[in-house]
């Protein structure tokens, strides 16, 4: 009988190791698949870091997500730093290529990082910003046929060291407003002037103009060396805040959030509470994504760094962070694993209705005693499956997204509309990788929300609210700017698991509300305010 019950236990024991393997490791087919040939995608990315010698450097990247021609599949923008850009078309079969109008945003004189699409004039049509080192270049869609470089006319052409930019209607006018990062003019300069690459803030005047409002935040919180910032409402007032991560490698100010506390103080009222929130890491800071990773119903932040763990900022729906990297089990160390983190992403690549994490990195090895420092060296990057229960399961082993390259960016979209999110990634000195999701064995729902009226076109800050029969609820929101260098997709993808329909309760950037009751699975939803029934 004792024999006979230790042989139960061992089974169980094995049954449930087994089971636990599952949950932590992907199955023998991997999640994702390069398909970068076969889809054309062949940019390249060329950059230089050189602080001893040559005295320059341009860490910076961009891959930006938009369906500029409107055609129903979503495009691809990518940034070659030193190399040119390129515009990749959509061409709905699996495939890309180079667009007609690739080579007038190539700019191959002008190093260029960040990008992103938004409809800046709301007339339906994506416009291109990119970030460079140099003049920033905004350029209008003519409707499909071509882009016109209006960054003049418009007064959005900052000269720093642009890395990331990110776009939200602050005070809920309709139109869309602009924060760029600039990182340090080191190391070309000597003495440091912080001064000359200060963060820059711009309010859209709704007649295709900018003014350039940074005065109205404190300027000294302006001045740190740049890498991310997003706009995102992290209290849940109604009205979008900006959270900006900067890099201590120059002028310790640590990561800034500003609270947006409306009009009142001359142009518009904003408010540091980075250290109250606990929002204040200082650190070598990178990328950020926003998102209700936890399904509580507040935003959190992920914030990557470059010399020590990475950041996951729970937010406790208080006004304030709480640090769970560790106990998430999502936090990329230095010490023996010598992780150096730069972009990342929330995203639900199986489609359970729980967001997973990307995080994009390279690798810091550091020589004695001659104390040489490189951080560009080839690392896999890191996907974390969400455990349900506020965790992190790491899956980046056999999941298909090893390479033997350093990547930076990072970037989310169902590009061949087969119902789950695939990924682009931007590598340093190399080029782009296109990740297709394998998966998609489950439910899910698209959401394309659309402004009118008072609300801008991109719908920019609405927030969606599904709930399943089960009593999960998800929130998103739609934002332009994430990660580092780019934007995923505006379009909301919803997981739902076993689900076959969930109730959608939608608040728009202008607070109206409406919802949507028993919205079947497996479909793309668009959803205008003003138009679709009840909806504004």
């Amino acid at each position: 009988m004792k024999i006979q019950q230790l042989a139960r236990n061992l089974l169980v024991l094995c049954v449930f190791s087994l089971g636990w393997a599952a949950i932590a490791q992907p199955g023998d087919e991997p999640i994702f698949r390069d398909v970068s040939a076969a889809a054309g995608i062949t940019a390249t990315h060329r950059g230089l870091w050189d602080d001893k010698e040559a005295m320059q450097g341009y860490l910076a990247i961009g891959q930006a997500w938009g369906d500029y021609d409107r055609d129903g599949w979503v495009d691809l923008f990518v940034t070659g730093n030193l190399d040119p850009n390129a515009l990749y078309r959509n061409r709905g079969d699996g495939t890309f290529s180079l667009s007609e109008h690739s080579q007038q945003l190539s700019l191959p004189d002008v190093p260029s990082g960040g990008a992103t699409w938004a409809d800046y004039d709301n007339d339906g049509w994506l416009d291109l910003y990119i970030v460079n080192y140099g003049a920033n270049r905004l350029f209008r869609n003519e409707g499909g046929h071509g882009f016109t470089d209006i960054t003049l006319d418009a007064g959005v052409g900052d000269t720093g060291k642009g890395v990331s930019a990110a776009w939200g209607d602050y005070d809920s006018d309709g139109w869309l407003d602009l924060y760029v990062t600039n990182w340090s003019c080191f190391p070309e300069c000597d003495p440091v002037d912080f001064g000359a690459q200060q963060d820059r803030l711009y309010h859209n005047n709704g007649d295709g103009s900018f003014t350039d409002v940074t005065g109205s935040l404190d300027y000294a919180w302006t001045l740190g060396a740049g890498f991310a910032p997003t706009f995102f409402d992290y209290d849940g007032d109604g009205d979008s805040d900006i959270y900006v991560v900067n890099d201590k490698l120059q002028n310790e100010i640590g990561n800034v959030l500003w609270r947006n506390d409306g009009a009142g103080c001359g142009h518009w009222c904003w408010t540091n509470v980075s250290a109250e929130s606990g929002a204040d890491l200082l650190i070598n800071g990178m990328g950020v994504d926003a998102s209700d990773y936890d399904n509580d119903g507040d935003l959190d932040l992920y914030i990557t760094d470059m010399v020590y763990q990475m950041h996951l900022l729970m937010n406790d729906g208080a006004g304030g962070f709480r640090n769970r990297a560790r106990s998430t089990g999502s936090a990329i160390n230095m010490g023996p694993d010598n992780g150096v983190g730069w972009g990342a992403v929330f995203f639900d690549y199986d489609n359970d209705g729980w967001q997973d994490l990307y995080v994009a990195a390279t690798n810091y090895h550091q020589t004695f005693p001659e104390l040489e420092v490189s951080f560009m060296n080839p690392r896999p990057d890191a996907l974390f499956r969400n455990d349900r229960h506020r965790g992190f399961h790491d899956v980046s082993v056999n999941s298909g997204i090893d390479a033997d390259l350093p990547t930076l960016g990072v970037a989310y979209a169902d590009y061949d509309q087969d119902g789950d999110l695939d990924l682009v990634t931007g590598n340093w000195n190399s080029g782009y990788r296109l990740l297709q999701n394998q998966g998609g064995d489950q439910h899910w729902l698209s959401l394309d929300l659309r402004g009118g009226g008072d609300v801008n076109r991109d719908a920019v800050g609405a927030q969606a609210r599904l709930k399943t029969a089960d009593g999960l609820t998800q929130l998103q929101t739609v934002s332009i700017g994430a990660g580092l260098g780019g934007n995923n997709q505006l379009t909301l993808h919803f997981g739902l698991g076993d689900a076959t329909a969930a109730d959608l309760h939608i608040l728009w950037p202008n607070s109206v509300e409406c919802s949507l009751d028993a919205v079947p699975a497996n479909q793309r939803l668009r959803v205008v305010y003003g138009v679709t029934a009840g909806c504004g």
